[in-house]
């Protein structure tokens, strides 16, 4: 019989029970085994012939029943000290058995240990359990920063991973406030104050934080703060799991900078290409005006050719008309008065040219200031202007050019005026003498043969001019061609540069949805 049953019935059916929850086994005090229940032998895959008599070494792993701490264990209960314990021990099959198990002494009436009673629960799938869980933290805690918390904030306890991350030693946080690494304007906050509530009440928090080491150290953490529950479901404690990102942080922060400046840059360029774009039209323009002022100078030498062909015409009637005065010396008086109103209605002629020489001056000077205008504007468009400078160059030459001819007609046309004069004079001393009517009238002759030359030179200049202006407006529809082709590409640049800001900010939001 196992047990030796006391009398009473009471006593009999609790032995029972154990016997029927519990594996049990007895040794002497010196190791050897007495007996064992039924669920001690099942759960070791052993018969009770095969255990009897050998000793307890046998369900130990060998280098553990080499042990000092073995011997120490079977001394203890040789004292009279009940050993109580998770244990391992080993199978028939050589399979691993964890047991929950308590070697309790029982002495005799005189008080010496006779025998030891072992009362054990398999706990091996629990076990396994707990040693996979086990095995998960210390591997989560090799790779992670982890800490512990009591409900109110208070410090448990921290690894080496989190000490070092932060710049801390254990004994110089444990006991501390989690504050002591927040900023002060976060810890001080509403925010703060429901970040723990909401941790009180059993509700974890994850993402990304600023938190300040030892001497201000600012150090970015992706956590998660976790309350554990206790057997009532009630949190107990928090702990912490992180990893230190501060440097993927800073290198965001480094890129977002980065492209913050690349974006303010484009937008700089915008601006310039949308001054650029300005700048062309107000050249463009210039070279409108200038084209018109051209047609304006180029109708005034057409009307000044009209004039001087008028003029010729004139001239040749009264060196005909002088030419005949020779001969037809009978009408000198009546020649002499048509030879007067020829020379009268040629001086109104003249005093035409010389309006439309004073207009055509002004249309240069005019055409010089529009042409110093758009070398100004040139200058200020930078590189799209130099083009544009070399033509009002050019405009501004022809201008100069044009005022040099004008100021050539306008002598002319004075000194055929003074002809004029003259001739009238001559005219006019007919009546007093007939006999110097001959010598007058060839003067007049040759005086009219020289303004012909005069004139003809006249219009030979006006043609050139005209060729010069006709020249000034080919160049400048080439200008403003040129012009418009400089702010087409200024529009395309600042198509291209909304383009880039619009990549970047794009850029931008995907950075910080990676975050």
């Amino acid at each position: 019989m196992f047990f030796s049953f006391s009398k009473n019935k009471e006593e009999k059916s609790q032995l029972d029970a154990i016997n029927e929850n519990f594996a049990v086994i007895s040794f002497k005090p010196d190791g050897t085994i007495l007996d064992a229940n039924k669920n001690f032998l099942e759960a070791m895959g052993y018969t009770k012939d095969e255990i009897i008599g050998k000793d307890h070494k046998m369900f130990c792993n060998p280098k553990y029943s080499a042990s000092q701490a073995y011997k120490d264990f079977w001394e203890n209960l040789n004292k009279g000290k009940v050993q109580t314990s998770e244990f391992r021990r080993i199978k028939k099959n050589k399979e691993p058995i964890y047991l929950q198990a308590s070697y309790t002494p029982i002495k005799d009436s005189n008080g010496h240990i006779y025998k030891v009673i072992k009362f054990a629960q398999d706990i091996t799938e629990r076990k396994i359990q707990a040693l996979d869980y086990s095995g998960q933290i210390k591997a989560i805690s090799k790779s992670q920063a982890v800490i512990e918390f009591n409900l109110d904030g208070t410090i448990i306890t921290a690894n080496e991973n989190f000490l070092n991350a932060l710049g801390y030693k254990l004994d110089e946080i444990v006991g501390k406030h989690h504050s002591i690494f927040c900023e002060e304007t976060y810890k001080n906050s509403s925010e703060y104050k429901d970040f723990w509530k909401k941790l009180n009440n059993g509700e974890y928090e994850a993402g990304e934080f600023l938190r300040i080491g030892k001497n201000g150290k600012k150090v970015w953490i992706q956590a998660t703060y976790t309350p554990i529950m206790n057997m009532d479901g009630e949190p107990f404690k928090v702990v912490k799991y992180a990893t230190d990102i501060t440097h993927k942080k800073n290198i965001m922060f480094e890129i977002g900078e980065n492209i913050q400046k690349l974006t303010k840059s484009l937008n700089n360029l915008s601006t310039a290409s949308n001054t650029m774009s300005k700048e062309a039209k107000v050249t463009m323009d210039g070279s409108q005006e200038v084209s018109v002022s051209l047609e304006q100078m180029n109708q005034a030498v057409s009307d000044l050719s009209e004039k001087i062909e008028s003029m010729l015409a004139s001239i040749n009637t009264i060196a005909l008309e002088a030419t005949n005065g020779e001969e037809i010396s009978k009408g000198v008086k009546e020649q002499s008065k048509t030879t007067s109103a020829a020379m009268i209605k040629l001086n109104e002629e003249a005093s035409k040219i010389s309006q439309t020489i004073s207009i055509i001056t002004q249309i240069a000077f005019q055409t010089n200031i529009l042409s110093l205008n758009a070398a100004v504007e040139a200058a200020t468009a930078g590189e799209a202007g130099k083009g544009f400078a070399v033509v009002a160059a050019e405009v501004r030459n022809l201008a100069t050019r044009s005022n040099e001819a004008a100021k050539e007609i306008t002598t002319a046309v004075e000194y055929i005026q003074s002809l004029i004069k003259n001739s009238l004079d001559s005219i006019h001393m007919i009546d007093s003498t007939i006999e110097e009517m001959s010598s007058i009238s060839s003067k007049i002759s040759n005086s009219m043969s020289e303004q012909q030359t005069i004139s003809n030179a006249l219009a030979s200049s006006a043609l050139e001019t005209s060729q010069g202006i006709n020249e000034i407006s080919h160049t400048m529809i080439n200008v403003s061609q040129s012009a418009k082709t400089t702010e087409d590409e200024a529009i395309e640049t600042v198509n291209a540069s909304k383009e880039l800001i619009d990549i970047s900010k794009t850029l931008i939001s995907t950075i910080k949805s990676l975050n």
